[in-house]
């Protein structure tokens, strides 16, 4: 099984696929707070760190991809704990043996679209078509965990 991962401070987007690009599990990963203090912060990096290890113990996942994170000075206030979260899932991947693969979003674009200038509606189209789902998926950054997650099934 393939693991993308889109990660992001109040949001983690993630996306299991087996090797028939079957939908294992897919979903947002939320925090609700609007202003969290640090320790709720500390505390959001140990659930999301607890939540795959219990995916990785639940099911046989053989590879992870992940969007590398590309800050600008308007959201540098994120950029800790977004590599917290990074580091804390690369260690956990680590232990685990799992390899793990990056892809900036221009790279994911380019994979997927064959256009590393794609709107986000081309990347969910394209992902909707990948999928053979009914419809686009309702966020642009869940379409980006199931191309990651595609990404690596193909190239493994």
């Amino acid at each position: 099984m393939y693991l993308g991962i889109d990660p992001w401070i109040r949001k983690l987007w993630y996306a299991l696929v087996d090797q028939d690009l079957q939908i294992i599990d897919a979903g947002i990963l939320l925090q609700d707070q609007k202003a969290p203090t640090r320790q709720d912060q500390f505390a959001r990096m140990h659930d999301i760190y607890e939540f795959f290890v219990d995916m990785i113990n639940r099911y046989p996942v053989h590879h992870v991809s992940m969007e590398k994170l590309f800050f600008t000075k308007y959201n540098q206030a994120n950029a800790e704990f977004v590599y917290g979260i990074r580091w804390a899932l690369c260690m956990l991947f680590r232990k685990h043996t799992l390899p793990l693969d990056e892809y900036t979003p221009n790279q994911l674009k380019q994979y997927i679209t064959w256009n590393w200038k794609a709107s986000k509606e081309m990347m969910q189209k394209m992902i909707q078509k990948i999928y053979r789902l009914e419809e686009m998926p309702k966020y642009d950054d869940t379409a980006d965990a199931l191309g990651l997650a595609w990404i690596v099934s193909r190239n493994y």
